[in-house]
């Protein structure tokens, strides 16, 4: 399992990296380069939501009993941070609203394509 994951972060990382910098563009193309900032806390939600859920699978190949637990407070953790940065985000503007969704909804589909990606290669 470890191997695993470390391969996939190495990965995710390059993969974040490249998708940081390509919002941080397009942001600065059109202007709006404040709105990096709200899609980099889109993206930390996500991670957020990521490495919970990679802890939950990392625990549950140890020991079943404490991944039960995990579950309920993984779930807690992962609504807190996300209803907390977007409920921040609709109170600054609709833009950054819509530049921390794009980060959250960007990195989720990142993350899970090269999750797909690791397991076609098998």
């Amino acid at each position: 399992m470890k191997d695993i994951l470390t391969a996939f972060c190495k990965r995710l990382a390059i993969g974040l990296g490249v998708l940081v910098c390509g919002s941080a563009a397009f942001f600065l193309a059109r202007g709006e380069g404040r709105l990096t900032l709200a899609f980099v806390l889109g993206l930390f939600a996500a991670l957020v939501f990521v490495s919970n859920m990679a802890h939950r699978l990392w625990t549950l190949s140890s020991d079943t009993r404490a991944a039960r637990g995990q579950m309920l407070v993984g779930m807690i953790v992962r609504l807190v941070v996300f209803a907390g940065i977007l409920a921040v985000a609709v109170l600054a503007s609709p833009e950054v609203f819509f530049a921390a969704a794009a980060g959250f909804v960007l990195t989720y589909l990142v993350t899970f394509a090269l999750l797909i990606l690791q397991e076609a290669k098998k």
